[in-house]
């Protein structure tokens, strides 16, 4: 790039009013749009869907954003991913894009956010704009998950779904990455054959949304991964984007944090555990569930001395995976002795002060690109224990954080238990001492470095 540009454009399915994130692409987007205003001396021209009571236009310092009004009205980004909306939803967010873009001019190089923007990539690559594309999540790797729902008997009963069922015990686990790769590239031409099939409308949005997925990893001039082991996992299974990647890791909320809060009665001899995110298959919620239902049958005496916070809507979640998170919340609801409050949806600050109170996050994701949740918490001074995924691997060390092998799903279960029961046995001490070496740890994550990284791949350095 010649010179530095004045603007860049970003287009993303979702933007927040500052301090309504709900999910953490949008919290990501927060966060990381003032921090490139400012290391870009660029203004950030933002387009995204207007979804409940959002306005059509905001702005703060260094950015605005314009909200395109979807074909049918949403109460939030969780309904654009339904069958009934999601084509809809990134036809007019590409359609909304590629109109600003022909007002900025096409040497504003585009920063797009989620593989819900393949189509304005394409089209705006194709129209001779540099086009950076992040990696917040991979339907694909998403897909490899369905395929395993049939592996172990844990995720069978959760999700009882008998043609997820058949469907990947028909396809052997050593062929299911050029599966899902062959199913990106042909869902587009074979749409129409699909359209009249006889199939789940989660099946058909499944087949749109890896079309879109192909589309953003195709044609981005280069691809920003969250993280070096989720990049690492983009490349294996899209080795396209071998060469045209890097990757940047968010960065960790600035202190001052909000004060602890706890929504049980005071017990000194409790030890509180928070559990945070949304009521999916991808967050491993039933493993916990089952670990939980093990320590209690097992290990009554330390079972009650848990505290458990649920934060995110399991058993509340009315999109996607609301049968799945149904029944997870019904078995978390008879694990006595353990005391449980699950509180829902509730504002980040809340969710930070819960955290700076607890002595553990516990994150059982079968996969995760990141982990905000994870930096919230090294910050917040929490220990943690998540699942081996990407993001979880990048972050967590010793002694603070343990990562639970989660590679053969039938030893899940066995593998959370176990460092479950670890925990459980440690010291006061112990506890305090993992607190205050994780939140020396999230010191090294910052969003000014985040943004640096960004910029670095929008101006072609």
């Amino acid at each position: 790039m010649s010179k530095p540009p004045a603007a860049i454009l970003t287009v993303v399915i979702h933007f927040p009013s500052p301090g309504h994130s709900r999910d953490g692409q949008a919290h990501y987007l927060a966060q990381i749009v003032p921090a490139l205003a400012k290391q870009s001396a660029a203004h950030v021209h933002i387009v995204a869907l207007r979804f409940g009571d959002q306005v059509a236009h905001e702005e703060g310092v260094g950015w605005s954003v314009e909200r395109v009004e979807p074909t049918v009205p949403m109460a939030d980004v969780f309904a654009a991913y339904l069958p009934a909306h999601f084509a809809a939803a990134v036809t007019a967010l590409c359609a909304g894009a590629v109109e600003r873009a022909g007002a900025l001019g096409p040497e504003t190089p585009v920063w797009c956010h989620g593989y819900e923007t393949g189509a304005a990539v394409q089209t705006l690559a194709g129209a001779g704009h540099r086009v950076v594309g992040v990696v917040h999540y991979l339907v694909g790797i998403e897909t490899l998950h369905d395929l395993a729902v049939g592996d172990d008997t844990v995720r069978r009963a959760a999700f009882d779904s008998a043609l997820a069922n058949r469907v990947g015990r028909a396809i052997p686990k050593r062929v299911r990455p050029l599966t899902v790769r062959w199913a990106a590239r042909l869902a587009a031409p074979i749409s129409p054959v699909i359209a009249r099939l006889p199939l789940p409308g989660a099946i058909q949005t499944q087949f749109q949304k890896l079309d879109q997925e192909r589309r953003f990893v195709a044609h981005c001039t280069e691809l920003v991964a969250v993280g070096p082991g989720f990049e690492r996992a983009m490349n294996a299974l899209y080795p396209c984007t071998l060469g045209r990647s890097r990757a940047v890791i968010a960065g960790a909320p600035a202190h001052p944090l909000p004060p602890p809060e706890w929504p049980l009665a005071p017990n000194p001899e409790a030890r509180r555990v928070v559990a945070v995110g949304r009521p999916t298959g991808q967050k491993g919620w039933d493993y916990l569930s089952s670990a939980l239902a093990r320590l209690v049958a097992e290990r009554p005496e330390l079972a009650a001395q848990i505290e458990l916070v649920i934060l995110g809507g399991l058993g509340e979640w009315d999109g996607p995976f609301s049968d799945y998170s149904r029944r997870v919340s019904e078995a978390m609801g008879d694990l006595a002795p353990i005391k449980i409050a699950n509180l829902g949806v509730v504002p980040h600050a809340q969710v930070l002060a819960y955290m700076r109170a607890a002595h553990l996050l516990i994150h059982p994701a079968t996969f995760e690109p990141l982990g905000l949740v994870l930096l919230e918490a090294m910050a917040a001074g929490c220990g943690i224990i998540a699942g081996d995924a990407e993001g979880p691997s990048d972050l967590l060390r010793p002694p603070w954080g343990r990562l639970v092998a989660f590679g053969e799903p039938a030893q899940r279960v066995e593998n959370l238990y176990t460092a479950l029961n670890d925990w459980l046995v440690l010291s006061p001490a112990q506890i305090t001492e993992q607190g205050a070496a994780a939140e020396v740890a999230a010191r090294a994550y910052t969003w000014p470095a985040c943004a640096a990284g960004h910029w670095a791949a929008l101006s072609g350095g």
